[in-house]
């Protein structure tokens, strides 16, 4: 059972992170932290995760908008050592409904806020505390990309420009975390044997995200992310309520 959990937690993120560039962790988690504790299951996300959008990046790299994406990376960049010292302090119960909550709230977001407001571009300022935050999102719990989603939704963007913005943001803040993880201790063996079976998933199915962005619309590919999320959150709390 172990087994078929940490299979289908990588195949769901990879797929999710193939598709939008972000949302990894969203997905895995409600997989994953069924089976694993969260010191073990973040350094495994931030190793799919960056491992995915390193492959995914030759076919969307062209979409990336630098003077964009800097000040949210440098904010991000700031936030997640200050996350990933969080991380050990919270218990397994807490961390499973922060993570669902984070999950709901994006959904709630996602279907009734998103088309309703818009940030002048003179809000771009504000890129770098919004990095901030998600840098500590993404150290706690490897989820930066919520606060980064909700956030470029306040612009108008299109798909593109957040594609590119969501894979230049996640990219670093994978590649620090994992740097922080391996310095701090946190790859041990147990990291290692669960990285062997999950990565192989994660990019197959990350190549057949990639493939359907392409080709989709947005409103096709925004609503099957909402139903796989609200999936996500509901066997987190459902976890809590039955362990």
């Amino acid at each position: 059972m172990e087994l078929i959990l940490l299979a289908l937690g990588a195949i769901a993120g990879g797929f999710i992170n193939g598709l939008t560039g972000f949302g990894f962790a969203l997905m895995s988690a409600g997989f994953w932290l069924l089976i694993l504790p969260p010191t073990s299951v973040v350094p495994l996300m931030a190793v799919c995760m960056t491992a995915s959008q390193l492959f995914t990046l030759p076919r969307i790299w062209r979409m990336i908008d630098v003077k964009r994406a800097r000040p949210l990376t440098l904010g991000g960049l700031a936030g997640v050592p200050i996350g990933i010292a969080i991380l050990p302090l919270i218990p397994l119960p807490t961390f499973k409904l922060f993570v669902a909550s984070l999950i709901l709230i994006n959904l709630i977001y996602v279907l009734t806020l998103q088309s309703r407001f818009s940030l002048p571009k003179s809000a771009e300022r504000f890129h770098i505390i919004a990095g901030f935050i998600g840098g500590i999102f993404g150290g706690i719990s490897a989820l930066s990309g919520v606060v980064t989603t909700i956030w470029s939704g306040l612009f108008g963007w299109t798909k593109q420009e957040k594609r590119g913005v969501f894979q230049a943001f996640n990219l670093s803040m994978g590649i620090l975390s994992l740097i922080l993880f391996a310095a701090w201790g946190y790859l041990d063996k147990q990291f290692f044997y669960t990285a062997l079976i999950a990565l192989p998933l994660t990019l197959l199915a990350a190549s057949i995200g990639v493939r359907i962005f392409e080709r989709m619309g947005n409103a096709g590919f925004s609503k099957l992310i909402n139903i796989l999320l609200a999936l996500s959150a509901t066997n987190l709390v459902i976890s809590v309520l039955t362990g």
